[in-house]
């Protein structure tokens, strides 16, 4: 049966037993050939096959929540010690890079990653991404320089972006009617990945030695690399080889290699202009303009290509984008929240560590706020098919976080728990947005083949805007904190009569927080030093509220398009498993032999 041809019919909850393209009976739901849901739903009946949730099922989403926290374990602990690297590395302007640079790699290798697999197969791709994060870890682990730490963070980024695959391989190993329950169980088991900011600088507090955890990624990035090896078998080539018909060669000669070019190229143009503002040139100099201008231009002429190009295998199939509520709107209210999550992942640690933190654990503690909402969200998601009404779920979460970012513009020195609160709840409405996004995303592609490059685009919208963000985020309250810096310096000191030059060695002793900067400085006491910790504090809240102002205004964008998301068509939770693990591939193809005979 060819799904676009079906007879019209008004019940379309009707069921027809229909003759399918393998030649089985399956249970096929009559449909309206017009309307794209319906032919999405007719596809989830149709496609896969009822295995259930076998031991290798199990162990397959289990190696995919391996995955996950590998690159969690490269996302969240360079973010909590950043300060502290960077203080020993550095000081360099450019230390945000080392994160930056984690956003921007993600982004664009997992689209790449995502629509390969949907290709060539998953496995060799999932095994690539966690020999890349081996490799980043060692990489990073034997920092000398910011330099080789930005150079780390980029190999992280380009393997994370191919272990974030596993947010659609997860969905398409378990029936569909597990798919919310899984990725919800699926983030909240990153409660391993998720403790390690505190593991950090419980590390730091006892041996001052931040390299260590970076050997902790070593080993559970190589725990992950064998249970992957073991236990993560989906569709092989051959397998995919049988349903398309196109050898590895021809696939290659057809694939989209201008628009790859032209996607690295305008996303990395963008996200260096952005990072150039402001820091290392001024926003109005060519040199921070021109890969800003030429970057978007790129974007826009990629979309056009992809759009009219007559293309075989495009990088971004424009069927997906035609399910404008189904696929388009969840993405874009996913790339807000991305903007929302990975801005704070960056700006958080820094702000609690300088504004709240006492020691070396309490900087760990105050790490763990955000990773706490994270595996509180997923929880939440678990029961979301329970629940229904994902639009309403994820329309007031996305509403809640706007408002409690809004909030947070109003954080003060004296109230570290009115902080704590409102940053637990945009974590957890960020999980509970990004995960029912996934499942949306899943849900809303007519072909389930094209999962892979799906979740890969709602990657690499989420990764993108997160990278956009942060760069915009961290530039914002960078640039108003030196600005304001000064100024508080010098009302702060006022009663203690110093002349302009011993001011200015205050402002730069403070920017630095070390005990050997303030030494330094001629006729310092305790009194003068104790006023200057205070400026450089007041002075980074002011640059840090006007960051989660500009963020407010990207949140109420995130509103209007929550709007017209569209809950999970019931009649979309099927027995059926996308791609079957080959081993019970092989155990069900026996079985039908053995039942034929």
């Amino acid at each position: 049966m060819n799904i676009n041809d079906k007879t019209t019919t008004s019940h379309v909850d009707a069921i027809d037993h229909a003759s399918t393209p393998d030649g089985s009976d399956r249970e096929v739901p009559i449909i309206d050939p017009h309307n794209a849901n319906e032919e999405i739903i007719v596809h989830l009946h149709t496609t896969g096959e009822e295995v259930g949730m076998t031991f290798r099922t199990i162990m397959a989403a289990i190696s995919m929540g391996m995955c996950y926290n590998a690159y969690l374990f490269t996302l969240l602990i360079p973010p909590a010690i950043l300060s502290y690297i960077n203080a020993e590395l550095g000081p360099d302007p450019r230390y945000t890079w080392i994160t930056i640079s984690w956003n921007l790699g993600g982004a664009m290798l997992v689209t790449i990653g995502g629509r390969l697999s949907d290709l060539f197969g998953r496995r060799w791709f999932f095994i690539a991404g966690a020999v890349t994060l081996i490799i980043g870890s060692i990489v990073s682990a034997t920092g000398k320089t910011i330099d080789q730490m930005i150079a780390g963070g980029a190999i992280f980024g380009a393997g994370s972006g191919l272990l974030e695959m596993s947010f659609g391989a997860v969905q398409e190993i378990v029936p569909s009617k597990y798919r919310h329950v899984t990725i919800g169980l699926f983030d909240a088991a990153s409660v391993v990945a998720q403790i390690m900011p505190l593991v950090a600088w419980v590390i730091i507090k006892y041996t001052a030695n931040w390299r260590i955890a970076y050997y902790c990624m070593i080993g559970f990035q190589t725990i992950n690399l064998a249970l992957l090896s073991i236990f993560y078998f989906p569709p092989s080539f051959s397998e995919k080889r049988a349903e398309h018909g196109k050898s590895a060669g021809q696939l290659l000669r057809e694939f989209d290699w201008v628009g790859l070019f032209m996607f690295i190229a305008g996303c990395t143009l963008f996200i260096v202009g952005v990072n150039w503002g402001g820091t290392l040139y001024p926003w109005t100099s060519a040199t921070t303009l021109s890969p800003i201008i030429i970057g978007l231009l790129t974007l826009v002429g990629l979309a056009l290509y992809e759009a009219y190009a007559p293309l075989k295998e495009p990088l971004f199939p424009p069927r997906l984008f035609r399910a404008m509520r189904h696929f388009t709107v969840p993405m874009l209210v996913m790339a807000i929240g991305g903007m929302q999550y990975y801005s704070n992942a960056t700006l958080w640690p820094r702000l609690s560590q300088l504004l709240y933190a006492s020691d070396e654990i309490s900087k760990g503690l105050y790490a763990e706020v955000l990773p706490l909402g994270s595996v509180i969200g997923g929880i939440v998601v678990a029961f979301s098919k329970k629940i229904g009404h994902q639009r309403w779920q994820v329309l007031g979460a996305v509403a809640l976080q706007t408002a409690c970012v809004g909030a947070m513009s109003t954080a003060t020195l004296d109230n570290p728990v009115k902080s704590i609160i409102l940053t637990f709840f945009i974590s957890l409405c960020t999980s509970i947005n990004l995960l029912n996004g996934m499942v949306l995303v899943g849900f809303g592609i007519v072909y389930q083949e094209d999962i892979g490059t799906a979740a890969g685009l709602a990657g690499t919208s989420r990764l993108l805007a997160g990278a956009i963000a942060t760069a915009i985020f961290s530039n914002v309250t960078n640039n108003k904190y030196a600005t304001t810096l000064p100024a508080r310096i010098q009302e702060n000191l006022s009663s203690f009569n110093l002349d302009s030059k011993t001011l200015t060695a205050l402002a730069k002793a403070a920017r630095l927080g070390t005990a050997a900067a303030y030494k330094a400085v001629p006729g310092i006491t305790p009194a003068i030093q104790a006023a200057s910790v205070l400026a450089n504090k007041e002075a980074y809240l002011t640059g840090a509220h006007l960051s989660y102002q500009v963020a407010l205004a990207f949140g109420l964008c995130g509103v209007i398009a929550a709007f017209f998301i569209p809950s999970v068509d019931s009649r979309k939770y099927t027995r059926k498993t996308v791609a079957v693990q080959q081993a019970d591939r092989k155990a069900l193809e026996e079985k039908k032999i053995h039942g034929s005979a």
